[in-house]
């Protein structure tokens, strides 16, 4: 099975798993910047991992196109649906509209990838709902702009913005364009930029004296 991993495509979401366990780790130990950086690079391999998927198509192995498929959606439910949840619960402390914004954001983003994994892009290759994949940069945004939020509502604010997207996750009439070809580049700038400033936001510890 290690064999899935030679194929390039496979190799480069495995790379973003790495990532995850990196950002879930630091985050989990008191370091939530530093955790949604590393995991911002999760969501960004998992958008080169496509791209390299369809230059390299007719290189791939029988069987190896399926098993990335299913390899990168695990990587999706992890940085899209996981991740955010776990910050959610972090950022609150344990109060109850933490608890009831990571379910909804669990179950929903189960079932939008569920129904992804069933039915696909529509006929002229659009998304039906927003993509969890939008929850990780969601998440960077609102910790770049946590300094200028009070810290009694910040938490608050996170959970109900993922209240919102859970609901929106699983709104059919939604259409959105996958990230691809000329939003690539795009995507990785603002992984890079935004993957810095949140690696910025990290204090150094004073010096002790004496």
């Amino acid at each position: 099975m290690i064999g899935y991993l030679r194929d390039y495509a496979n190799a480069i979401t495995a790379v973003g798993y790495l990532f995850a366990v990196v950002g879930l780790f630091l985050a989990f130990n008191g370091h939530i910047e530093l955790g949604v950086a590393a995991m911002l690079w999760t969501w960004l391999l998992d958008h080169w991992d496509g791209h390299v998927a369809r230059k390299t198509s007719h290189l791939r192995r029988p069987g190896v196109a399926e098993f990335g498929k299913s390899f990168d959606g695990f990587a999706d439910f992890i940085h899209g649906v996981v991740f955010p949840a776990a910050i959610i619960i972090l950022l609150g402390h344990g109060s109850v509209l933490s608890l009831v914004s990571s379910l909804l954001l669990v179950l929903a983003g189960a079932i939008r990838l569920s129904h992804f994994e069933n039915v696909g892009l529509t006929a002229n290759v659009r998304f039906e709902g927003i993509p969890v994949s939008y929850d990780t940069p969601l998440v960077a945004i609102l910790i770049l702009i946590r300094a200028f939020v009070p810290n009694t509502i910040f938490p608050d604010l996170v959970a109900i913005a993922f209240i919102l997207l859970a609901v929106l996750h699983l709104n059919t009439a939604i259409k959105v364009p996958p990230i691809r070809g000329r939003a690539v580049p795009v995507a990785t700038g603002f992984a890079i930029i935004a993957s810095i400033a949140l690696a910025l936001l990290i204090k150094p510890a004073l010096p002790r004296h004496g």
